[in-house]
């Protein structure tokens, strides 16, 4: 049985070994490296907004570059990434990373509590990725999606800590994905996948979730418009001037869904309806991934100083009209204001390119 006190050793071994040898990569470490899904040539329809919007972006989130995101918002093609499942042997999981040879695969800082026993396991995929233990958002999107690759594979899933709170549970429960944290452990044979873009394989699997959602949430042949209201959950981020684009939305026949009080069934059963969702950037958009109809328009107000185009990605992909209007800092901490006459004209955007 294998103990903290050797997974300790064996980690302080493998730092020992990188001051020598250098630090390992996940490619040298592999002792098997397999293309799940090949490299391709992406395209991208336009990002819609009024005149005058980019030019209000001054800065990005703390994870990114303003000339990153500025460059996923403008781009019309691209290249998608492959999908790789890296094999890997002997590996020991500690405090949120992973150790073998002489490569660290960090995913997330654990500090030990000295009651995490650690397992031996014999054979796991990894579907913890380093912003889903982070994000509500990238856990939906992205972890829900390893989690698929992993049974794919026929191989049971080996998770850190990650988001928690009632939509998280909801969605494991509704996806069928149970999987126990685990903080410490040895494992003889490790799958760590390779996936960041967007690609067809991607698509396949929000698809597979999104047909799961459709199952249990049939669409009413309605064609809804939702104002997707953000919690508090999360970092502080809430638009000042909201009552009045709320008072101006319901007036044109938006209906408001509040992710922190509206019940789970029944955000999901509005959202599978949408024409149009009109939201503030964050994590709680990642509901419409699997949600929202395709040929559906998704509008985000996004702050000027973290402003993010990640929707842009997981749009195209699954052919949703992605439109943004940029609002300006306002009076308090995390306060923003968003111009409720450019999101109507906005919206008329939206409308044109579906129609």
């Amino acid at each position: 049985m294998i103990s903290n006190a050797s997974l300790q050793l064996l980690k302080y071994r493998r730092h020992a070994k990188r001051l020598f040898a250098g630090p390992g990569t996940l490619e040298a470490a592999a002792y098997r490296r397999e293309i799940i899904a090949p490299e391709e040539q992406a395209s991208f329809p336009p990002l819609l907004c009024l005149d005058g919007q980019i030019e209000r972006i001054t800065g990005a989130p703390a994870e990114s570059t303003l000339a990153q995101e500025l460059e996923t918002a403008t781009r019309s093609s691209g290249v998608h990434a492959p999908t790789i499942a890296y094999h890997l042997k002997d590996v020991a999981l500690v405090d949120g990373s992973v150790y073998s040879g002489t490569m660290r695969f960090f995913v997330r800082e654990l500090k030990y509590d000295g009651q995490a026993e650690p397992v031996e396991i014999e054979q796991a995929a990894l579907v913890s990725s380093y912003y889903g233990v982070k994000y509500f958002g990238h856990w939906l999107r992205d972890d829900c999606t390893l989690h698929l690759l992993a049974d794919d594979l026929g191989l049971p899933p080996l998770c850190l800590p990650g988001p928690t709170g009632l939509h998280v549970e909801h969605y494991k429960a509704l996806f069928n994905q149970s999987c126990a944290p685990t903080f410490r452990a040895r494992i003889r044979h490790l799958t760590i996948f390779s996936d960041y873009h967007h690609n067809r394989l991607r698509r396949e699997r929000y698809e597979r979730l999104r047909a799961v959602v459709g199952a249990r949430f049939p669409h009413k042949g309605r064609r809804t418009l939702v104002y997707l209201k953000r919690g508090q959950d999360g970092a502080r981020r809430w638009i000042e001037n909201e009552a009045e684009i709320i008072d101006g939305l319901t007036r044109s026949g938006f209906v408001v869904l509040d992710t922190a009080t509206t019940p789970f069934d029944a955000m999901l059963e509005a959202l599978v309806d949408a024409r149009l969702v009109v939201s503030l950037e964050g994590s709680h958009i990642a509901h419409c991934v699997y949600a929202m109809p395709s040929s559906s328009g998704l509008l985000v107000l996004q702050p000027p100083d973290r402003f993010s185009a990640n929707q842009r990605q997981w749009t195209a992909c699954l052919g949703i009209r992605s439109a943004m209007v940029v609002g300006m800092r306002g009076q308090q901490v995390g306060g923003y204001c968003f111009d409720l006459s450019e999101i109507q004209q906005t919206i008329d955007l939206l409308d044109r390119a579906l129609a």
